[in-house]
Order: structure tokens, then sequence, then C-alpha cells
């Protein structure tokens, strides 16, 4: 374990080095976020310690280091549409909106069409704040992975293949003690001993096992000269194989894919909780996935509405973030970086913002980010939750990672220069 006088000798050096504007270009971020975690880090004198999450490669990469499943996002959707390839009505996809919101990046929206179905009914009449979804292989491997590490404040954690939310057809609400009612009424069972987000719309198809076979045909399409059983059993070939696999997904996605205008998300490095009226530093990397070019003009804006509760002042405008300033042809991938500032909140506030890629009108496709807004922040760095017991603050004290928990105020979120 690290002690406290290395951890802030190591912020000390990412401290110094100049942080860049909003710039598009291929390569790994380094991002540093802090926080209190009273007498979890080995020699805690009251000074605040800082843990460091590093731009990986692959999958293993991230099993000891962050605390979000949203830097697999990339990976996991293309995982995702491939089930729905196979079966149209295995996992469909939907959005924050009609009174969906999102609690963090790491969401997966995709569920089993008729538990998407009955979630969107609820949510219309009773507003839904949701923590997590569908989560693939890639997502549980991670998870259960900090779990056995006890690293995330995570209690509880299913091993892979065997989470509920592999089968498309669970959710975690953060609001959830004021839906159980409504939830129930559209087939949401909420019977889940020591897990009281979690919900289970029980008349649908369970799916477990899709997301291993959509994982294993990706893997044959793109390795022609190293292909493993498509079975959907996870077993140690799959595993082996999804331990190499590019965390923002295969150059080949999935094979019914493919629009004129599209992108897609394969990666967001950033909190998932941060106190009210701060400022928080994001790296998004977006792939283009249609078949036409954006022009450098193409700015990153809001999808709707005259401005964004998580506004900041380098941006282009109160609906403009920026402008991406380089064109990025069909196929290639980029990355953007930009600051939000969070609103004043007296109680834990999720906040759900859809942005698009315009240009001069001409939408090359949607980007769903999310954040918590805390002004306690007990609850875990990560924002995917576990099964059973969920962590609410405090140690664990189950492994070597424990002092790697970022728990409490303040955090500290290298910013970028100014424009």
């Amino acid at each position: 374990m690290l002690d406290a006088p290395t951890v802030a000798r190591a912020f000390t050096r990412l401290s110094a080095k100049p942080a860049e504007t909003a710039t598009w270009w291929l390569h790994s971020a380094l991002v540093a976020v802090g926080a209190l975690a009273a007498g979890c880090v080995d020699g805690f004198d009251g000074e605040p310690q800082l843990s460091q999450t590093e731009s990986a490669a692959t999958v293993a990469d991230y099993q000891f280091t962050g605390c979000s499943t949203a830097v697999v996002i990339g990976l996991s959707k293309q995982i995702a549409q491939q089930a729905g390839c196979d079966n149209p009505n295995s996992f469909v996809e939907f959005t924050a909106t009609g009174g969906i919101s999102f609690t963090s990046n790491a969401v997966l929206p995709f569920l089993v069409k008729g538990a998407r179905d009955d979630l969107q009914k609820v949510a219309a009449n009773a507003p839904v704040q949701i923590n997590s979804a569908l989560r693939t292989i890639a997502q549980q491997y991670l998870l259960y992975r900090w779990y056995q590490t006890g690293r995330c404040g995570i209690t509880a954690a299913a091993t892979i293949g065997h989470s509920n939310h592999e089968g498309g057809r669970a959710v975690d609400l953060n609001n959830y003690s004021s839906r159980i009612s409504a939830m129930s009424g559209r087939g949401w069972a909420h019977d889940v001993p020591g897990d009281p987000v979690h919900f289970d719309h029980t008349s649908s198809p369970d799916n477990r096992g899709q997301d291993v076979l959509a994982f294993q045909e990706l893997w044959n399409l793109n390795h022609p000269t190293d292909k493993i059983s498509a079975d959907g059993s996870y077993g140690s070939q799959t595993e082996a194989r999804l331990k190499m696999s590019p965390a923002t997904g295969f150059a080949t996605g999935a094979s019914c894919a493919g629009r004129s205008l599209d992108l897609d998300v394969v990666s967001i490095d950033g909190p998932d909780i941060v106190p009210p009226l701060t400022q928080a530093h994001y790296s998004v990397v977006l792939v283009n996935s249609g078949q036409v070019d954006w022009p450098a003009t193409t700015k990153l804006q809001l999808a709707a509405g005259p401005s964004s509760e998580l506004h900041d002042a380098s941006w282009t405008s109160a609906t403009v973030v920026t402008t991406i300033g380089t064109a990025v042809k069909a196929g290639d991938q980029a990355k953007i970086d930009f600051d939000i500032t969070t609103p004043a909140a007296d109680t834990e506030t999720p906040i759900s913002q859809v942005f698009t890629l315009d240009d001069a009108g001409t939408k090359f496709g949607t980007i769903n980010f999310a954040v918590t807004v805390s002004p306690t922040m007990t609850g875990p760095t990560s924002g995917d939750g576990s099964e059973g017991d969920q962590a609410s603050g405090g140690c664990n004290a189950g492994g070597a990672g424990a002092g790697w928990l970022a728990i409490a105020l303040p955090m500290l979120v290298l910013r970028r220069r100014k424009r």
C-alpha cells in the first residue's frame, strides 16, 4: 500500500505539469483525483490523500486503478450492440430523457426491450435516477477484481457471468425508496436482500450469457487467426481474451452496425461524484462510427435547452462547449478535454446532460454525460454499485487496496489552463 508521503509526492509531480486546453489527439491521459479518506491510507495525518488514475490500453490494465467502469464503456457498448444484432430484443438502448437520469458516466443504457419499455413508463410519471442498468462482462470483470482486492468500497460483487445486471433486466436506482410502488406497478420486483437499490423486471427474459457470446463473436471478428469458442460460456479462454481486449473497443464493432452519421463514446475519464460549486475535468474519447468525416468546425454543444447546469466559464457559450478544431475522418478516434462547474446543492443531486456534435445543423450523434453533485460525498467513488450490501462510506478492510478509497471531501481535481 502506498503511504501518504509517497502519494503526496506523486501529486506534486503531476500538478507541476501544465494542463492543456481542449485537445484532439490520440494519446493516453493522466488524471489525478484526491479525496480525504479518514484512516484509510497508511500514515494518514489529516491532510488530503491522493489517488491516481492512469489511462490504459486493455481491460486488465484497469484492475488496479480507477473506480469507474466508464473506462470500458466503449467495449461494453460494442458488446451490447452485438447482442442486439444477434437478437433485436436482447439489449435495446435508452436515453436520459422522459424522466430518466443517470448518476454517473458508468451507466450503460441498455436493457431487455420489455424491461426498457416498463422503466420508461415508470419514469414518465415518477422520474428515476439510475446508478446501473445493463452491465457487460467487461464491467463485471473490473468490479469483481476491485472487490477481490478490497478497492473502491465494493463490499459484494457477483462473479463474471453471474450478475443479475448481465441479464439486461436489472437496474439500481439512486432514488429507490420513493419509487418502490411505481416500479412494482410495472413489473419491477424489489426483493434482493441487502441490496435496497436493486430492482429486477421478472417478466422479462434473463439474458445472462448473451453478453459473453457477443464478446466472443467480436473477438473472433477482430482476431481471425486466434478464434475462441462462441458458446456464451465464460471460461479461461474467454477471460484471457477479455483481459487483453482494448478497453475502448475493437477496431471492428457490432456486425450489424453502420449509419452514415454516427458516433460512439468509447471512454469518459473523470469523477462520478463532485462537490457543489466545484470545477471538474473530463476527457471524452469518441469514435466516428459513421461514414462521413466530421469537419473541423464541428461543435460539441447541448442537444437541447438554452443553458446547462454544468456550464463552465471555459465554454465557448452557454450552449457550446468547444469547437473540435481538427477534422476527424470516418473510423477515426478523437479525444476532447473539457471542464464543468457543478451547481449549488444541499442534497445529493444527479445531473444528466445530453451533448451532440453539430456542424451547422448536421448532427453526428449524441453523448450522454452524467455526474452526481454531493455536498457530503460519503459514498464510494465507483458509480456502478454492487450486489449485496451497499457500501455507505468508511474503509474496506478486506484488501491491500483499501487505502485508495476516495470517499470524503474535499476532492482535488487537476484543472486545465483556461483558453
